[in-house]
């Protein structure tokens, strides 16, 4: 008689594994934001996950996880390069109301940098002497481009942001601009620096989005 219990238990186990995982990330993320990189060991995390060293390092090395904690709190998920890798993030780019999509857009990154904001900052650093990771990271600000480009074209294509027709040279420009506006550091600026609210940062960028040129 075949055995129906084997895809049971094997949904199980890789649910279990998947919920592991998300516990040794997100214990990485609050150690890597409270300690830093230098102050962060496999131990540390491991304790803080409530699992044992070895399924650390079967998870990722030190600076795999740094990488993919900020992933994962960054987006809700890891595994992604480009945030557009994400089909529920690129989905959003397929909205072409122009009063949605600015709604869309402020939520989303208010909401993503307010899960994410202060591990960006520890990544950032740690890549300048870390050889593992500034790699990786380097990699990531390479598709980060990308992704603000792909966004500056569509705040320009659903009217959010009312243009002529431009140039190669002027959208990249303007994706520069849109990557200093909806970026992490202006947001640690703003709110960590500054004091905003979260709904103050969230009407700098309904008032600061519609405003930018090409």
């Amino acid at each position: 008689m075949a055995d129906d219990s084997r895809p049971y238990r094997s949904a199980v186990r890789e649910q279990r594994a998947a919920e592991t995982r998300g516990r040794v990330l997100e214990a990485a993320a609050r150690c890597f934001v409270e300690h830093g990189w230098a102050g962060t060991t496999m131990t540390a995390i491991a304790r803080e996950a409530g699992v044992s060293t070895k399924t650390v390092h079967d998870t990722g090395t030190k600076a795999f996880l740094l990488l993919e904690a900020f992933r994962v709190r960054y987006v809700g998920r890891g595994g992604w390069a480009a945030i557009t890798d994400d089909p529920e993030t690129a989905a959003l780019l397929e909205i072409t109301d122009p009063r949605e999509a600015l709604a869309v857009a402020v939520d989303w990154l208010a909401t993503a940098h307010a899960r994410s904001a202060d591990l960006w900052f520890t990544l950032r650093a740690t890549a300048r002497f870390d050889p593992q990771l500034d790699a990786a990271y380097a990699e990531h600000l390479r598709l980060k481009t990308v992704t603000f480009r792909e966004t500056a074209e569509w705040l320009l294509r659903c009217g959010v942001v009312p243009a002529a027709a431009v140039d190669d040279e002027q959208l990249d420009r303007f994706a520069s601009l849109v990557a200093v506006a909806m970026g992490a550091e202006t947001y640690v600026q703003l709110v960590h620096d500054h004091g905003y609210t979260d709904e103050q940062y969230r009407a700098w960028l309904r008032r600061t989005i519609p405003a930018l040129r090409p």
